[in-house]
């Protein structure tokens, strides 16, 4: 038996692999590459220099972080509200939850979006540690500026929950919670490992020590006589912190683009590079005299052949090649294109199917619903999103129940009503819709300005969209992977099998073929 307060859970062993890949998503190009062969796979035969090579000129098209930002930021483009009729003491928190001056809608919306992204997130309602001989009233307390706050624990942050189970609730016995802090010595920044212990009757705080040892550094009775942490779960827990993140799928396709990326480029950089191949060509036949190794070093000589300066062939614009053979010749070998045209259209299905699943969580569906329901909201239809944005604020709900218990507040239920933005999604209808429009715009048959505006029109993109920012945004990420394709040959036509030229369009601009850049 070990005794390392560390220690994780089998929950949280078990969601690890989802949070790795989102988080490496999440950080983009350079996580993407830090990760390695975890996530691009080294080819049979490849060697390291060539797989790093390749791994360098591999971008990642971070979809993930695109749909999560918009995804997030739709239940709180309207501010969270606390009900009038919550007392004045749980007002006082709306501006400044966190004691770090974000607002309640600010804080929110973070503490969403991390939960969007790995399945659930955690509020821990914490209070300060305070000398009971010198604040000993609610107005000592308000003087001290002593008051409940709300602390945004990660999902990966919290190594281990237990519970129990009193009048058919789950109730918390046992959390542990790691974090960072850094801590300035001299001139030097340190880090310090820190785990924090939680029970019904009492906290502690361990550090980790140069050896690696634990040692506890602080403590106390947790007077409340519950766990104040709330858990929010981004829609069906499979267990007591276990989920599948609804963007996993989303993570997974986009994991799937990067993979088919660093081949499309790997492959582009081949072709774009046409091989020199002779028949006919022995090595007793001339290579341009010899005279083109003349004045070279012995370094120079043995890079271009033998070390008597006849193994080789010489290329460039001051060098003959010849043969002896009649036969002989030289010529180039280029690669036929059709890789490159599959690799193009691969990358184009999974940059659908991304767009798809990035929708998903808007389509408003009908819910099944009981007959009480039903008679009061007749015809209403939610999206996944709207119904995860209710259980939000239910979340917030709990939390400031928790700030009440701490600040010695009894609130009724009813009295205390945490509002969240949930009207908004789109129709099934709609939602076949924006396919077709994903479709129409994949096949150049829109603008680029007409699809954004579509988007923003149907509530997909927010109201302060900037397509000009965006403009500017996507000129610093490049050209599309399979955007340059080779042309074909030009061979000789019949008069018959000749097209017309094209008449001019207003403007005297040529149209521009499909599938061209936006």
């Amino acid at each position: 038996m070990t005794s390392d307060v560390s220690n994780e859970s089998s929950a949280h062993k078990a969601m690890q692999p989802h949070w790795a890949l989102v988080r490496a998503l999440l950080g983009g190009t350079t996580a993407m590459r830090a990760a390695g062969t975890l996530y691009l796979p080294q080819h049979a035969r490849e060697s390291e220099e060539a797989y790093r090579e390749r791994l360098q000129r591999s971008f990642l098209f971070n979809y993930v972080e695109s749909a999560l930002g918009t995804l997030a930021e739709m239940p709180f483009t309207k501010p969270v509200t606390l009900s009038d009729s919550a007392p004045e003491e749980l007002h006082a928190l709306v501006d400044d939850v966190d004691k770090q001056g974000n607002d309640v809608t600010t804080w929110a919306r973070n503490a969403f979006a991390d939960g969007l992204a790995n399945g659930l997130v955690h509020v821990l309602v914490e209070y300060p540690t305070v000398d009971r001989t010198q604040v000993q009233t609610r107005a000592d307390e308000e003087e001290a500026g002593v008051r409940p706050y709300f602390i945004h624990v990660p999902a990966d942050s919290l190594l281990a929950a237990y519970v129990t189970v009193e009048g058919g609730a789950q109730v918390l016995t046992h959390v542990r919670i790691r974090d960072m802090v850094t801590r300035v010595s001299g001139f030097e920044e340190v880090s310090v490992e820190r785990v924090r212990v939680l029970e019904r009757d009492a906290w502690a705080v361990y550090e980790k020590d140069g050896n690696g040892a634990w040692a506890q550094v602080d403590g106390g009775e947790n007077t409340l006589g519950f766990i104040p942490l709330v858990t929010w779960y981004a829609g069906k827990p499979k267990g007591l912190m276990l989920i599948r993140p609804p963007l996993l799928s989303l993570a997974e396709k986009n994991l799937e683009h990067w993979q088919s990326s660093s081949d499309q480029r790997n492959i582009l950089t081949i072709t774009r590079f046409p091989i020199l191949a002779a028949s006919g060509v022995t090595d007793e036949s001339p290579r341009g005299g010899g005279a083109e190794l003349e004045g070279l070093d012995a370094e120079d000589r043995e890079f271009l052949g033998k070390s008597g300066g006849r193994g080789g062939i010489a290329i460039g614009p001051h060098s003959l090649l010849t043969t002896s053979n009649p036969q002989g010749k030289f010529y180039y070998v280029e690669h036929a294109g059709a890789a490159i045209e599959a690799g193009a259209k691969d990358l184009e299905r999974l940059e659908d199917q991304m767009a798809a699943l990035s929708v998903e969580l808007l389509v408003r569906r009908k819910s099944n619903t009981t007959a009480t329901e039903k008679s009061i909201n007749t015809g209403q239809s939610h999206s996944k999103l709207g119904a995860m944005a209710r259980t939000f604020g239910d979340a917030l709900e709990l939390a400031f129940h928790f700030a009440a218990r701490w600040m010695g507040v009894e609130v009724p239920d009813d009295k205390l009503k945490v509002s969240v933005h949930t009207d908004f999604g789109v129709e099934e209808g709609d939602a076949q819709g924006l396919e077709v429009l994903f479709k129409t715009r994949a096949a150049g048959d829109i603008s680029r300005r007409a699809f954004l505006k579509e988007l923003q029109r149907r509530g997909t993109l927010s109201a302060d969209f900037d397509e000009e920012l965006d403009a500017d945004y996507l000129s610093e990420e490049g050209p599309r992977l399979g955007a340059l394709r080779s042309e074909p040959k030009d061979e000789p036509q019949l008069p018959s099998q000749m097209e017309p030229p094209l008449s001019p369009v207003a403007g005297g601009v040529p149209p521009v073929a499909a599938g061209g850049a936006a």
